[in-house]
Protein backbone atom coordinates (compact mmCIF):
# COMPACT_ATOMS: atom_id res chain seq x y z
CA UNK A 1 0.00 0.00 0.00
CA UNK A 2 1.45 3.10 -1.08
CA UNK A 3 1.88 5.68 1.98
CA UNK A 4 -0.12 8.55 2.07
CA UNK A 5 1.67 11.80 2.38
CA UNK A 6 1.01 14.88 4.47
CA UNK A 7 1.15 18.19 2.97
CA UNK A 8 1.50 21.40 4.92
CA UNK A 9 0.10 24.66 3.66
CA UNK A 10 2.00 27.47 3.30
CA UNK A 11 -0.68 29.51 5.26
CA UNK A 12 0.33 26.41 8.34
CA UNK A 13 3.93 26.92 8.41
CA UNK A 14 3.04 30.88 8.19
CA UNK A 15 1.11 30.64 11.30
CA UNK A 16 3.53 28.08 13.05
CA UNK A 17 6.34 30.33 12.18
CA UNK A 18 4.46 33.33 13.48
CA UNK A 19 3.29 31.60 16.79
CA UNK A 20 6.97 30.84 17.69
CA UNK A 21 8.17 33.83 16.75
CA UNK A 22 5.86 36.03 19.32
CA UNK A 23 6.56 32.88 22.04
CA UNK A 24 9.87 33.43 22.05
CA UNK A 25 9.78 37.50 21.97
CA UNK A 26 7.77 37.97 25.33
CA UNK A 27 9.04 34.68 26.76
CA UNK A 28 11.40 36.10 29.74
CA UNK A 29 14.72 37.21 29.16
CA UNK A 30 16.76 34.06 31.70
CA UNK A 31 14.81 31.94 29.68
CA UNK A 32 15.86 32.92 26.19
CA UNK A 33 19.45 34.03 27.55
CA UNK A 34 19.75 30.15 28.57
CA UNK A 35 18.51 28.81 25.56
CA UNK A 36 21.10 30.75 23.97
CA UNK A 37 23.68 29.12 26.10
CA UNK A 38 22.32 25.85 25.28
CA UNK A 39 22.51 26.12 21.84
CA UNK A 40 26.14 27.50 21.75
CA UNK A 41 27.19 25.02 24.18
CA UNK A 42 25.41 22.43 21.82
CA UNK A 43 26.89 23.76 18.60
CA UNK A 44 30.20 24.53 19.83
CA UNK A 45 31.84 23.11 17.46
CA UNK A 46 30.44 24.13 13.97
CA UNK A 47 30.11 27.71 15.26
CA UNK A 48 34.10 28.02 16.40
CA UNK A 49 34.85 26.39 12.60
CA UNK A 50 32.12 29.34 11.05
CA UNK A 51 34.11 32.05 13.29
CA UNK A 52 37.31 30.95 12.00
CA UNK A 53 36.08 30.60 8.57
CA UNK A 54 34.76 34.47 8.80
CA UNK A 55 37.96 35.44 10.56
CA UNK A 56 39.61 34.26 7.13
CA UNK A 57 37.41 35.18 4.72
CA UNK A 58 37.38 38.95 6.72
CA UNK A 59 41.43 39.05 6.74
CA UNK A 60 40.98 38.13 2.90
CA UNK A 61 39.03 40.66 2.45
CA UNK A 62 41.16 43.21 3.99
CA UNK A 63 44.04 42.44 1.97
CA UNK A 64 42.08 42.35 -1.09
CA UNK A 65 41.13 45.93 -0.21
CA UNK A 66 44.21 47.61 1.09
CA UNK A 67 46.85 46.84 -1.59
CA UNK A 68 48.98 49.46 -0.16
CA UNK A 69 49.81 47.31 3.60
CA UNK A 70 52.63 46.03 3.50
CA UNK A 71 53.14 42.33 4.92
CA UNK A 72 54.24 43.01 8.23
CA UNK A 73 50.68 45.24 8.80
CA UNK A 74 48.97 42.33 7.56
CA UNK A 75 50.24 39.88 9.78
CA UNK A 76 49.76 42.22 12.98
CA UNK A 77 46.26 42.76 12.07
CA UNK A 78 45.56 38.78 11.98
CA UNK A 79 47.33 38.68 14.99
CA UNK A 80 44.79 41.32 16.85
CA UNK A 81 41.76 39.77 15.12
CA UNK A 82 42.95 36.45 16.30
CA UNK A 83 43.52 37.57 19.57
CA UNK A 84 40.36 39.26 19.91
CA UNK A 85 38.33 36.35 19.22
CA UNK A 86 40.23 34.47 21.84
CA UNK A 87 39.72 37.26 24.18
CA UNK A 88 36.24 36.48 23.77
CA UNK A 89 35.81 32.71 23.72
CA UNK A 90 37.53 32.88 27.37
CA UNK A 91 34.78 35.74 28.41
CA UNK A 92 31.89 33.58 26.83
CA UNK A 93 33.08 30.36 28.45
CA UNK A 94 33.15 31.87 31.87
CA UNK A 95 29.72 33.16 31.82
CA UNK A 96 28.73 30.14 31.03
CA UNK A 97 30.21 28.14 33.45
CA UNK A 98 28.92 30.87 36.05
CA UNK A 99 25.49 30.71 34.63
CA UNK A 100 24.95 27.29 34.62
CA UNK A 101 26.03 27.10 38.66
CA UNK A 102 22.82 26.28 40.36
CA UNK A 103 23.89 28.56 43.30
CA UNK A 104 23.83 31.55 40.41
CA UNK A 105 20.06 31.38 39.72
CA UNK A 106 18.78 34.80 39.56
CA UNK A 107 22.36 36.21 39.52
CA UNK A 108 23.73 38.44 37.17
CA UNK A 109 27.54 38.89 36.37
CA UNK A 110 29.09 41.54 34.69
CA UNK A 111 32.65 40.87 33.37
CA UNK A 112 35.29 43.02 33.72
CA UNK A 113 39.26 43.62 32.66
CA UNK A 114 41.37 44.36 35.34
CA UNK A 115 43.85 47.18 35.20
CA UNK A 116 47.48 46.20 36.26
CA UNK A 117 48.52 47.98 39.94
CA UNK A 118 50.72 47.03 42.51
CA UNK A 119 48.33 46.00 45.27
CA UNK A 120 51.05 45.81 47.84
CA UNK A 121 51.23 48.67 50.68
CA UNK A 122 49.17 50.41 52.69
CA UNK A 123 45.75 49.74 50.19
CA UNK A 124 45.16 46.58 48.63
CA UNK A 125 42.43 48.05 45.72
CA UNK A 126 42.29 47.20 42.18
CA UNK A 127 40.63 49.17 39.13
CA UNK A 128 38.58 47.49 36.60
CA UNK A 129 37.00 48.66 33.27
CA UNK A 130 33.48 47.67 32.69
CA UNK A 131 31.55 47.99 29.20
CA UNK A 132 28.53 48.89 31.45
CA UNK A 133 28.51 50.24 34.40
CA UNK A 134 24.49 49.59 34.76
CA UNK A 135 23.26 47.32 37.93
CA UNK A 136 26.51 47.68 39.85
CA UNK A 137 26.40 49.12 43.31
CA UNK A 138 28.57 49.69 46.21
CA UNK A 139 29.64 46.61 48.11
CA UNK A 140 28.86 44.19 45.96
CA UNK A 141 30.86 41.40 45.82
CA UNK A 142 33.54 40.74 43.28
CA UNK A 143 34.81 37.06 41.82
CA UNK A 144 38.31 36.27 40.64
CA UNK A 145 38.99 32.79 40.00
CA UNK A 146 36.12 31.34 41.54
CA UNK A 147 36.64 33.03 44.67
CA UNK A 148 35.87 36.62 46.65
CA UNK A 149 38.80 38.43 46.21
CA UNK A 150 37.28 42.12 47.41
CA UNK A 151 33.42 44.32 47.02
CA UNK A 152 32.86 47.17 44.37
CA UNK A 153 34.04 50.31 46.47
CA UNK A 154 33.61 53.24 44.10
CA UNK A 155 31.95 53.57 40.36
CA UNK A 156 32.93 55.60 37.76
CA UNK A 157 30.18 55.69 35.00
CA UNK A 158 31.40 58.17 32.83
CA UNK A 159 34.54 56.48 31.96
CA UNK A 160 33.16 52.68 32.36
CA UNK A 161 35.12 51.84 35.60
CA UNK A 162 35.13 51.15 39.36
CA UNK A 163 37.52 50.67 42.04
CA UNK A 164 37.34 47.09 44.06
CA UNK A 165 38.81 47.18 47.48
CA UNK A 166 39.99 44.20 48.04
CA UNK A 167 39.37 41.62 51.06
CA UNK A 168 43.20 42.73 52.63
CA UNK A 169 42.69 46.39 52.21
CA UNK A 170 42.38 47.73 55.38
CA UNK A 171 39.21 49.21 54.77
CA UNK A 172 38.16 45.55 54.18
CA UNK A 173 35.38 44.31 56.70
CA UNK A 174 34.01 40.85 55.74
CA UNK A 175 31.79 38.32 58.03
CA UNK A 176 33.18 34.85 57.39
CA UNK A 177 33.41 31.65 58.82
CA UNK A 178 35.94 29.04 58.91
CA UNK A 179 36.19 25.60 57.50
CA UNK A 180 35.56 22.93 60.85
CA UNK A 181 34.38 25.52 63.23
CA UNK A 182 30.58 24.87 62.71
CA UNK A 183 27.81 27.27 63.42
CA UNK A 184 30.61 30.44 64.07
CA UNK A 185 30.80 33.47 62.41
CA UNK A 186 33.57 36.16 62.62
CA UNK A 187 34.54 39.72 60.74
CA UNK A 188 37.85 39.35 58.31
CA UNK A 189 39.61 42.55 58.43
CA UNK A 190 42.21 43.57 55.55
CA UNK A 191 45.39 44.14 57.14
CA UNK A 192 47.45 45.08 53.90
CA UNK A 193 50.42 43.34 52.19
CA UNK A 194 48.01 40.96 50.91
CA UNK A 195 46.92 39.47 54.12
CA UNK A 196 43.76 39.58 55.89
CA UNK A 197 43.24 38.76 59.90
CA UNK A 198 40.83 37.39 61.92
CA UNK A 199 41.21 37.83 65.85
CA UNK A 200 39.89 36.29 68.88
CA UNK A 201 38.74 32.64 67.38
CA UNK A 202 37.78 30.88 70.22
CA UNK A 203 39.55 27.28 69.03
CA UNK A 204 42.78 26.76 67.01
CA UNK A 205 42.43 26.57 63.34
CA UNK A 206 45.09 24.51 61.30
CA UNK A 207 47.06 25.98 58.98
CA UNK A 208 44.87 25.64 55.08
CA UNK A 209 41.76 25.65 56.25
CA UNK A 210 39.58 27.49 53.96
CA UNK A 211 37.41 30.66 55.14
CA UNK A 212 34.52 31.45 53.11
CA UNK A 213 32.45 34.69 53.07
CA UNK A 214 29.49 34.43 54.01
CA UNK A 215 25.60 34.99 52.55
CA UNK A 216 24.91 38.58 52.45
CA UNK A 217 20.90 39.16 51.47
CA UNK A 218 21.04 41.45 48.28
CA UNK A 219 24.49 40.88 47.48
CA UNK A 220 25.79 37.22 47.74
CA UNK A 221 23.41 34.23 48.29
CA UNK A 222 25.82 31.46 48.84
CA UNK A 223 28.95 31.10 51.16
CA UNK A 224 32.33 31.63 49.13
CA UNK A 225 35.86 30.66 49.52
CA UNK A 226 37.65 33.91 50.29
CA UNK A 227 40.85 32.61 51.51
CA UNK A 228 42.94 30.03 53.50
CA UNK A 229 44.58 30.41 57.06
CA UNK A 230 48.22 30.83 57.24
CA UNK A 231 48.94 31.44 60.46
CA UNK A 232 47.40 31.07 63.99
CA UNK A 233 48.51 32.31 67.26
CA UNK A 234 46.95 33.11 70.32
CA UNK A 235 45.91 36.39 71.29
CA UNK A 236 48.25 38.54 73.45
CA UNK A 237 45.39 40.01 75.33
CA UNK A 238 43.18 37.21 75.86
CA UNK A 239 45.16 33.83 75.46
CA UNK A 240 42.45 31.71 75.59
CA UNK A 241 41.92 32.77 72.20
CA UNK A 242 43.17 32.77 69.12
CA UNK A 243 44.37 35.60 65.83
CA UNK A 244 44.08 34.05 62.55
CA UNK A 245 46.23 34.96 59.15
CA UNK A 246 44.15 34.69 56.70
CA UNK A 247 45.96 34.93 52.40
CA UNK A 248 43.52 35.24 49.64
CA UNK A 249 42.44 32.23 47.85
CA UNK A 250 44.11 33.06 44.73
CA UNK A 251 46.86 35.56 43.25
CA UNK A 252 45.42 38.70 42.39
CA UNK A 253 48.27 40.06 40.93
CA UNK A 254 48.02 37.54 38.27
CA UNK A 255 43.96 38.36 37.44
CA UNK A 256 43.62 39.64 33.80
CA UNK A 257 39.63 39.73 34.66
CA UNK A 258 36.75 39.55 37.48
CA UNK A 259 33.13 39.04 37.39
CA UNK A 260 30.85 41.23 39.69
CA UNK A 261 28.09 39.61 41.43
CA UNK A 262 25.01 41.42 40.71
CA UNK A 263 21.53 39.81 42.90
CA UNK A 264 18.17 40.15 41.51
CA UNK A 265 19.01 42.50 38.61
CA UNK A 266 16.32 44.46 37.18
CA UNK A 267 15.23 43.57 34.18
Amino acid sequence: MARKQTKVSRRMLFTWFMLTGLILLFAPQDLTSKCQLAFVHVFRWPLSIGSELALTAQTRQVLTDAPSRSETQYLNYIANLEETLDKQRKKFEKLYKLYNTYVWEGTDFALADVIPVTVDGARNELTISCRKTKGLVKDQFVLGDECIIGTISDIFPQISKARVALVTDPASKIQVKIAGLTGLKYIMKGNGNNLAKVEMVKNEVKVGRNVFALEKPGFLDAPMVVGRVSECKRNQKYPALWDITVVPACDVEQLEDVAVIIVNPQK
